[in-house]
């Protein structure tokens, strides 16, 4: 009975073999007062999961939505954006880990979407084309910071290139 629960238990555990790390790539660069780290991973032949993480360097400061329209709100704002090109192409749209607020400026008559204080994660699904997975994955990511008291200089389609993970 012992032996018997024993082997199960083996069994169960995949005999002690490790399970595969998923495949993922990353980069990392600073700009705009905002640390930023965009991640690969890849979970089938031709799926890739994109991931920025945006991360304003001093405490106090938000980045602008997704949300926020090209131009911005009255020409105010610089909206959030994550942007794939060939070999990915991106299924669906990039969506965010914190729900943006509308934050009214003082003096003006403006309510502008943003992101709480402090950092915020994008996600973007995408599919890689099935032509060549050796060439690289290019992104582009846009955002700005600002606190209360002052905004940072914009960043406007920041490249990133980075190696499609292999599976």
């Amino acid at each position: 009975m012992a032996a018997a629960l024993l082997c199960a238990a083996v069994a169960a555990t995949g005999c002690g073999r490790p399970t595969a790390a998923p495949a993922r790539t990353s980069a990392s660069f600073a700009d705009g007062g905002v640390f930023v780290t965009v991640t690969l991973e890849r979970s089938t032949a031709h799926t890739v999961a994109v991931t920025a993480t945006l991360k304003p360097q001093q405490p106090g400061f938000h980045l602008y939505s997704l949300t926020l329209p090209d131009q911005g709100v009255a020409g105010l704002g610089i909206p959030t954006r994550l942007a794939v090109a060939p070999p990915l192409s991106p299924v669906g749209a990039v969506t965010a880990s914190d729900r943006p607020y509308g934050l009214r400026l003082d003096g003006l008559d403006v309510t502008l979407p943003v992101y709480p204080d402090g950092p915020v994660t994008l996600h973007l699904t995408t599919r890689l084309a099935a032509t060549d997975d050796s060439a690289p994955a290019r992104l582009r990511v846009t955002y700005g910071a600002c606190s209360p008291a002052r905004c940072l200089a914009p960043v406007r389609e920041h490249p990133v290139t980075l190696a499609v993970p292999q599976i």
